[in-house]
């Protein structure tokens, strides 16, 4: 597929759901010497992309280890909406477990992947947590709420950066040289569900302190369980994370800039094999919202048609559960320079500080026994004690929540008889701190 670009004008209607290409086209409007350094960036990605073998040699793994803080910026009555301050936190958790479930490919819905694409479809090994550190050193839980008087920020003016800045109702990025900055606010322009700036816009006027994805908070997170707190029933899966993640991994939409084909010399996503797309795909275009396959379009008129169901594509969270090899190739040859590269040479930004209350609760936590047949034990042995237990399933679903409302029982037993054998998840969320510990139910 070509990569040459044809730029087209662009502009944000309700038809687009992310504005990270349409930031991309008004630098390029702006400063039209940018169109050939973006040409000349897209070109040596592509072929970087083609000669590149994979599972690169990253500092300690072939698994890239990334932290990541959320800036939540609202007003009151908008985190109220999430659940309030622990609503946020577990939103937060939940978007890290789509993450984790769409970057490895252990999604649950990539079975869905119609046979003709099957063998495109990829993992990328990139494991994404909650930084437990702050830049200074100091515990955090990876997330920042700052209550807001702005009711909203917009995607589009100063391009997107307001929620960035303290300066202009924001909060500042922690170093983006360390930590994926995201970055939650009522996004102003209607139907725009988020964007991103990549590192390769710092070629193209943006600074290292404007990295980073904005996510609107309707789309924060992902519904599901007793975790049912404000959600758009289109987009309530946490998939506008999983699409705008990618894009901070330079991958670009798989239809392009614009409408038209590569054929044609119109815009491409530089990827070998996304089949070519016209345009973006929406589910609301087709009967009960159900997307028929094959589907094809004049890019590509013959079966099996167009890859609807890949992450960066419009469709609703329910309809995209898919990258693919070729995808995950580029992904990796950008993991290992620059900006990307550095991002994941920090695992200690994931481990609590050293000599903190917080590594006091690490070792103190105590969960018994493991394996277990069901009937389980969670011993706090110090004073302090977590908000909310919850279970965790194998792919990322809270499956039970127990509130601790009595600071002076420091020995909880949970009943997890009526779950399946496997593998899961004990979450003891702290005020300023999250700990696991795993458990096997056999």
């Amino acid at each position: 597929m070509s990569v040459f670009f044809v730029f087209l004008a662009a502009s944000s209607s309700a038809q687009d759901k992310c504005v990270t290409q349409i930031l991309l086209q008004q630098k390029l409007d702006a400063n039209p010497e940018y169109v050939r350094i973006r040409q000349h960036q897209r070109e040596y990605a592509r072929l970087g992309a083609e000669t590149f073998s994979r599972k690169p040699q990253f500092k300690t793994t072939a698994v890239a280890k990334i932290p990541v803080v959320f800036h939540v910026v609202l007003t009151e009555s908008k985190i109220n909406q999430l659940g309030g301050n622990s609503g946020v936190l577990q939103r937060a958790i939940d978007q890290i477990a789509v993450l984790n479930e769409d970057f490895n490919r252990t999604n649950a819905d990539n079975s869905k992947v119609p046979a003709p694409f099957a063998s495109l479809s990829a993992d990328l090994d990139i494991e994404f947590g909650l930084a437990h550190r702050k830049p200074d050193g100091s515990s955090t839980n990876g997330v920042e709420i700052q209550p807001t008087t702005v009711t909203s920020f917009s995607a589009l003016s100063n391009g997107g950066s307001d929620p960035k800045s303290t300066s202009t109702g924001g909060l500042d990025p922690w170093d983006p040289n360390r930590y994926l900055n995201i970055w939650i606010v009522d996004i102003t322009e209607n139907g725009v569900l988020g964007y991103t700036v990549p590192p390769s816009y710092m070629n193209l006027g943006y600074t290292l302190q404007e990295l980073g994805l904005v996510l609107d908070y309707g789309c924060f997170g992902r519904r599901g369980g007793s975790i049912n707190f404000f959600n758009p029933s289109t987009n309530d899966r946490g998939r506008t994370g999983t699409h705008e993640v990618a894009h901070f991994f330079e991958l670009e939409h798989i239809f392009g800039l614009g409408s038209g084909c590569p054929s044609s010399g119109d815009s491409d996503d530089g990827i070998a094999d996304t089949p070519p797309q016209n345009a973006p795909t929406y589910n609301a275009s087709f009967a009960g919202g159900v997307i028929p396959f094959p589907l094809t379009d004049v890019c590509s008129p013959n079966s099996p048609g167009i890859m609807w169901m890949n992450f960066m594509d419009y469709t609703d969270d329910a309809s995209m559960y898919m990258f693919t090899q070729g995808q995950a190739v580029f992904v990796y040859n950008q993991l290992t320079a620059g900006v990307l590269k550095s991002l994941t040479e920090h695992p200690e930004l994931l481990d609590w500080p050293t000599g903190t209350a917080d590594i006091d609760k690490e070792v103190r936590v105590e969960v018994f026994p493991n394996p277990s047949e069901g009937k389980i034990f969670v011993n706090f042995t110090d004073t302090d004690r977590p908000q909310t237990l919850h279970v965790v399933n194998a792919v990322g679903s809270v499956v039970k929540i127990i509130d601790v409302t009595d600071n002076s029982v420091t020995n909880y037993q949970l009943d997890l008889t009526p779950l399946s054998k496997g593998v899961y998840m004990i979450r003891c969320i702290f005020a300023d701190g999250i700990i696991t510990r795993k458990i096997v139910l056999q």
